[in-house]
């Protein structure tokens, strides 16, 4: 999901927390964002006729705001349009696309999740919905330069079919987050590479480092599923795939999956984990960590902030550290990063072009350092206020649903996005993490199979990788040998689904390099 282009990521980031939250300001955030006229007031044009827009977009929420809701007429007031939003709940996103589809009812701005999926890649193929590549050069803030490793990371077949959400490429993914306060108890630093990892769990173990006398401590807090980042570590990858030679191969049958395996096994016979990390659901990861029993986790960085808040409801001293990076055998460092955008919106072919111009302003507003602040924030003075250079929610902002409406249309265009509420923490911590995501975003590791396309490996790969999990389990349980292990990927290596996965991964990929 990264690109090699580390020059540009880094300068991007830079932009980033600059360009795109605080530039444009000379155009008032105007829809389209196009320079205001310098007419006198006595020449007035008309007002001009109200657009009616339809979209649905995902929600994590549990209740979404109607259409009434305050920041919804706010929107509406400043983008002149009138708004009928679907809310659609993670759980439901790919059959909700399908009914609309099927009914012939795909709204205005259709969000989808991904643009891999091969029936969206499909439609796209036949037309149903716009290129918009020839349009995104108009609109101020959809063209910042800033937003140039989005644009370009979204293309299929070197057009732009939709506007992608931003999210930061740094930042997100299940990576270890560890007590700081601990580490420091216990004289400790924070580990950089898979062994001193090890050796720290271990001490948080041994070491009594929340003081209370017994031999009750888990190490770290985490299941099966959840450790992923170990074989991506060892591997040097992100994703399920990596370069060899020119060619794409499955990480799953690496020997250095097999080194990642042994490491998983180690640490579990070392008492590291909870006994049932075979099974452990996420929200017992959380009970674990949040309740003061464990020395750290796997989250995405701005977990660092929140998880905090609650084990301080039982140890006021505690400290969660997100870790820069951690370091194979082969000393490379790794940390996890994904493309810039999460979501996209695509708009069907159906809608004039005229409304298209629209619907287009209509995101570019969301995309300026106004519009994105009444989707995050709401309106200064209302839903929140400004406190030594933070802006601190009001009451109002729950009572309006401010965090479970537009803030899942347009995410946050600043690092805020990935590092949480500053507002939360100290600004010692906040500045602490801030370097940490700072040095996350010179570590480039590629993701080589980012946007390929290959039936088989959509149909056939999850049964693949649930019978490879299935062993690796076993193995780190004891219940089967590393010997089983050893056959067990010999013969897969020779499975003809897999081979023609990989077949077919290639080809996209050799596809993809020629830029078809």
């Amino acid at each position: 999901m990264i690109k090699n282009n580390s020059g540009w990521k880094t300068a991007g980031a830079v932009l980033l927390g600059v360009s795109l939250v605080a530039s444009a300001c000379s155009s008032g955030g105007s829809p389209g964002g196009k320079e205001g006229d310098s007419k006198g007031a006595d020449t007035a044009p008309a007002k001009a006729d109200v657009t009616e827009i339809t979209m649905n977009t995902l929600s994590y929420a549990t209740e979404f705001p109607d259409d009434n809701n305050a920041i919804v007429k706010e929107f509406e007031k400043r983008t002149n349009t009138k708004l009928k939003i679907d809310w659609v709940p993670t759980t439901t996103a790919e059959d909700k696309f399908n009914v609309l589809y099927a009914s012939g009812n795909l709204p205005d701005l259709t969000f989808v999740e991904d643009l891999g999926n091969q029936q969206i890649r499909n439609l796209i193929k036949q037309g149903v919905f716009w290129d918009l590549t020839p349009f995104i050069k108009d609109y101020k803030h959809l063209s910042n330069p800033a937003l140039k490793e989005m644009w370009e990371t979204s293309k299929l077949q070197g057009k732009n079919y939709s506007v992608p959400r931003f999210y930061p490429s740094h930042g997100g993914g299940v990576f270890p987050m560890l007590r700081k306060d601990w580490l420091d108890k216990l004289g400790l630093k924070v580990p950089e590479t898979m062994d001193q990892l090890f050796d720290v769990l271990k001490a948080f173990k041994e070491r009594d480092p929340d003081g209370n006398g017994k031999a009750d401590t888990i190490p770290y807090s985490a299941s099966a599923a959840y450790m992923g980042f170990v074989y991506n570590v060892y591997n040097d990858t992100q994703g399920a795939w990596k370069l060899r030679d020119g060619k794409l191969v499955p990480i799953i049958t690496e020997d250095a999956s097999r080194e990642a395996l042994l490491w998983l096994k180690k640490a579990y016979d070392a008492g590291l984990f909870p006994p049932d990390f075979a099974i452990m659901k996420f929200s017992q990861i959380n009970d674990t960590l949040q309740g003061g029993k464990a020395g750290g986790a796997g989250y995405a960085m701005n977990n660092a902030l929140t998880r905090t808040v609650e084990i301080r409801k039982i140890d006021p001293n505690a400290d969660l550290i997100p870790l820069t990076a951690l370091a194979g055998p082969q000393g490379n460092k790794f940390v996890p990063s994904g493309a810039p955008f999460y979501g996209h919106f695509l708009i069907p072919k159906k809608v004039p072009e005229a409304k298209v111009k629209k619907l287009l302003a209509f995101l570019d507003y969301g995309y300026s350092p106004e519009g994105n602040e009444l989707a995050n924030y709401g309106v200064k003075g209302v839903h929140f206020k400004e406190e030594n250079g933070l802006k601190v929610p009001t009451e109002q902002f729950k009572t309006d649903k401010v965090e479970a409406g537009f803030q899942y249309i347009f995410l946050k265009l600043s690092d805020e996005q990935v590092l949480g509420d500053p507002s939360t923490t100290s600004k010692e911590i906040y500045s602490r993490n801030q370097n940490i995501l700072n040095e996350r975003k010179k570590i480039v590791v590629p993701n080589p199979s980012f946007g390929l396309i290959s039936e088989a490996n959509t149909k056939l790969m999850p049964d693949i990788k649930q019978k490879v999990d299935d062993m690796r389990v076993k193995v780190i349980l004891g219940q089967e040998k590393i010997e089983a292990y050893d056959a067990f990927i010999a013969k897969l290596k020779e499975d003809a689904n897999l081979q023609k996965i990989v077949k077919e991964m290639n080809d996209a990929y050799a596809e993809k390099a020629a830029g078809k």
